[in-house]
């Protein structure tokens, strides 16, 4: 495998550019763009931010080896589950431990290894009761104690805190608990969630140094590493960074360098002014993901 390191000159000049968007910015990005988001505000809208963020972090824990795309099977989620409950929100923790279950056995996302994400959703359900309790009776909960959360779900499941599938939990439970327009800063030593769109924009952006974007998923504690440093720079939260990667980093990997610039200045354009988006896209992301 191939050595996959952070590149400390380009982590200063990513820095230097990303300085230039306000967190204003990246979270209208979340209202108008991300479909995550306005999933789980459909849901939030039905059960309330408290019990959404127990979904959240019920689903992003399975949410793995899927057979949809990532945006699909969140609104398969909120479809399922609104439809399920009726208008009404869940009475207990187990009401939505059982919800979660059936939405698993009846989403074509999950496909794959059924069983065994039923079973992970049980375990963390009854490892973090207490947790996914205080979550639900205090949207405040998470705001105050972040890692503590995120430490809970690696705890339960026995892995290490900064795997992708145990911190992009605080991700969806912030996009739970957040109002549109609101600005909530979660400023958590909680590592970037490395999926395909992360890894592709770290090597796009070349903030890391690697033969290919693929080793980056296999290896991300350097992109984890590159994120931290900018984030700090630059003072946009990691979960803030992360929307914007997500948001943009599909373009270098799916596209020819060319489009993808145009493509990202017609995402950024939206918050920011068009020559601003397209000094970023082409300074941001310099080569084709593969």
């Amino acid at each position: 495998m191939s050595t996959v390191k952070v590149n400390m000159e380009r982590v200063e000049r990513v820095s230097q550019l990303l300085s230039s968007i306000s967190l204003e910015a990246i979270v209208a990005l979340e209202d108008f763009e991300d479909p995550q988001f306005m999933a789980l505000k459909r849901l939030s809208r039905v059960v309330g931010k408290g019990w959404a963020s127990v979904y959240a972090l019920l689903t992003a824990v399975v949410s793995y080896k899927l057979t949809v795309r990532g945006e699909d099977w969140w609104d398969c989620m909120v479809d399922l589950i609104v439809s399920r409950r009726g208008g009404e929100p869940p009475g207990s923790l187990d009401d939505v431990v059982s919800d979660i279950l059936w939405f698993i056995d009846n989403c074509r996302g999950s496909l794959i290894g059924r069983e065994a994400r039923k079973l992970r959703v049980k375990r963390v359900a009854e490892g973090m009761r207490g947790v996914l309790n205080e979550l639900a009776w205090d949207s405040e909960y998470f705001y105050r104690s972040p890692e503590s959360v995120v430490r809970a779900v690696a705890w339960v499941l026995g892995g290490e805190a900064w795997r992708k599938t145990i911190t992009f939990t605080a991700k969806m439970v912030y996009y739970a608990t957040r109002e549109p327009g609101e600005i909530r800063v979660v400023r958590a030593k909680i590592p970037i969630p490395v999926d395909s769109r992360v890894a592709c924009a770290s090597y796009s952006s070349m903030v890391v140094d690697a033969w290919k974007y693929t080793d980056i998923i296999r290896k991300p504690k350097p992109a984890q590493e590159a994120w931290r440093i900018i984030s700090g720079n630059t003072g946009i939260p990691i979960l803030n960074i992360d929307t914007l990667l997500w948001l943009t980093g599909w373009a270098p990997r799916d596209l020819e360098l060319l489009r993808a610039w145009d493509e990202v200045e017609k995402i950024l354009s939206k918050v920011i002014s068009r020559r601003k988006a397209r000094e970023i896209a082409i300074n941001l992301y310099k080569l084709k993901c593969s």
